[in-house]
Formats: structure tokens, sequence, C-alpha cells
């Protein structure tokens, strides 16, 4: 593994930890990741310094520079992708989630929540989980290439399972859960694929249980929402 900076590495730790349970006082935060006081006040002075961290009266928040470091991930992808999916949430009435892969992981690219239910599923921008979890990571994994599946298929306790589920994947062309990164959510996913047929990325709908009977129905809106973007974006037939 190659040599990494530790001061970076702890300064990155604070921030992400900060994002996911902001806001944090410097207190929280050092008990809660194990550091220094001391350690941890210095690297939220730099991180308020270059704008990534705000300090507000309960403590630290994210920084409006990450909103504009968020927008440089994948713009045109961004961009599009929620323009179909506003068109598709609107459509169906269940939340439309677009993930890319990030190493070993899935990780929310941009998402639309449509308010014409009162009980709906949410991500996090950013927010990222295993791509052999989840009908959005399959969805990509099992159009990602072999080696991107042999890096997964390493780290996990049955790669033969996971073999056979990308295979039904590549079958139908979609891939489902239910109750694996939330419990009481479902999810329907397709990948978006580039012109020689790898996926660049996944769009998924999800629901809760109470309405996940519906989510089948809702397929060809998906497929269709996935066949426009990989025509737009990549000229894909």
């Amino acid at each position: 593994m190659a040599e990494i900076s530790k001061t970076a590495d702890q300064a990155l730790t604070v921030l992400l930890k900060v994002g996911e349970n902001g806001p944090m006082t410097p207190a929280e935060l050092a008990r809660t990741l194990g550091m220094n006081r001391t350690v941890v006040h210095r690297l939220l002075s730099t991180l308020h310094q270059r704008g990534f961290v705000t300090r507000q009266e309960d403590g630290y928040v994210p920084g409006a520079i990450l909103v504009r470091i968020a927008e440089r991930v994948q713009p045109e992808l961004r961009a599009s992708g929620r323009t179909a999916m506003l068109e598709l949430a609107g459509a169906v009435g269940e939340t439309a989630v677009m993930h890319i892969a990030d190493g070993l992981d899935a990780v929310v690219l941009e998402q639309v929540v449509p308010d014409r239910n009162i009980v709906r599923v949410e991500h996090e921008i950013g927010s990222r989980h295993p791509l052999h979890e989840g009908a959005s990571g399959r969805a990509l994994l099992a159009f990602l290439g072999q080696s991107a599946i042999d890096r997964v298929a390493r780290g996990i306790d049955a790669p033969d399972a996971l073999a056979r589920q990308l295979e039904t994947v590549r079958q139908l062309g979609y891939a489902l859960s239910h109750d694996e990164l939330q419990q009481g959510v479902h999810g329907l996913a397709v990948p978006v694929l580039d012109a020689p047929g790898h996926a660049v990325a996944s769009i998924a709908l999800l629901a809760p249980t109470t309405r996940a009977s519906a989510l089948p129905t809702h397929l060809d809106a998906l497929l269709a929402a996935s066949a426009g973007l990989s025509r737009l974006l990549y000229g894909r037939s």
C-alpha cells in the first residue's frame, strides 16, 4: 500500500465525521474519533480557514466549498441524470437515485425525492455502500467488468453466490433488493451504459415496504430513463 500523510488522513477523518454527524464540537470529535483534543482543534482551524467547515454555536458543520467541489464530480452525468430522474420520479412517485462506482463502493451522485407520499425513502448525496450490496450496487458491478468483480469478490465471504447474482442481473438487465441497506426499503436498479456497454452509473427507484409491490410495474419507465441517458451522453443505441 502506498504511503499516506498522517496529518492529511486525520484532517479528512475529521471532515468526514463532521459531514456525517455535524454539528459537532471539538470535544465531541476528539472523543468520538479517539484523537487528541489539541490536534482536533488545529485540524478544525485549518479546515475552517480553507472553507471546508463552518463554525456554528453548537459546533462545526460542512462548509459551502464542498458544494462547489461536489458540482465538479461528473457534472454532465449529474446534470443530465437529474433531469431524467425528475421526470422519472414525477411519473412514478418514488425516490430516484443515481450511484457511481468509487473503488469497491457505490456512491450516491444525485437523487430526486418526490413529495407525493408522506412516507418516502431518502439517501444523502455522497453516501456510500459496498458495490455488492443493494440493487444500485449490483446493477453497477454486474456491468463494470471482470477485474472489478474479482476485486470485490476477494473481500467477501460468498464470492460464488455473488457471481450467480451478477449473472442474473446481466440476464435480466436490472437488480432488486429489499431490507439490505435500510430496513423496510426495496430497490429496483438498472445500469447506465456507455457505448462499449460498461456501466458508468446506475439509476434506482426506492420505495418503502408498503409500496414495494408496485416497483416492478415501473421497470419500463426506469429502463427508458437509463436508455435515454446512454443515448444522450454516450450515443449508445
